[in-house]
């Protein structure tokens, strides 16, 4: 192995380490809203709940989306900057940073579709109009977009460098670059 492959995986797995002390927190916290939300929603599905209850659920379910959307905006704020780095490792923070935007742009927007639709419906029932199938659907709709939130942040969290990226933040340098 070479000593620029040793030094990007290096760096790789620095910048990886940095990502994951990053969102290992807002991950728990993630975890725990939609904890809540699925275990909120399925009592309301039993239709077991008297009135005050059923008004604690619709609160609960709009508090933590609303939650979950403001993580969602600090995770997607991440960026890599140059006082994180060895400054004998040469590496281009710009494409790295990058690659997360391109990476997280697609994810970022279904997440918000999701929570915003989990919003909406949560507003209609606090409502109290809809009828008993539209009700049913509502909590379908909320159960699954929390299950659809749990796959994305997988997703969202599980970004990682790996070689064939490092391969092109590094291209540029490899031209004579000592890394």
């Amino acid at each position: 192995m070479s000593n620029s492959t040793i030094s990007t995986k290096v760096q790789a797995d620095y910048i990886n380490q940095r990502f994951e002390q990053f969102h290992s927190p807002l991950s728990k916290e993630f975890r725990l809203c939609l904890d809540c939300i699925l275990h909120w929603t399925h009592l309301l599905h039993l239709d077991k709940l008297d009135q005050s209850a059923t008004v604690e659920a619709f609160e609960v379910i709009e508090h933590n989306t609303k939650i979950q959307s403001l993580l969602l905006d600090k995770l997607l704020s991440w960026r890599l900057t140059s006082n994180e780095l060895d400054p004998k490792q040469p590496l281009d923070i710009d494409l790295i940073n990058q690659q997360f935007e391109q990476f997280k742009s697609a994810l970022s927007v279904e997440f918000r579709l999701s929570l915003n639709c989990t919003l909406c419906w949560i507003h209609l029932l606090r409502l109290g109009r809809l009828d008993q199938s539209t009700t049913e659907r509502a909590f379908r709709v909320i159960e699954y977009n929390a299950k659809l939130q749990s796959l994305l942040l997988n997703k969202l969290l599980n970004w990682y460098l790996s070689q064939n990226k490092l391969d092109a933040v590094f291209s540029e340098l490899s031209s004579g670059a000592e890394l």
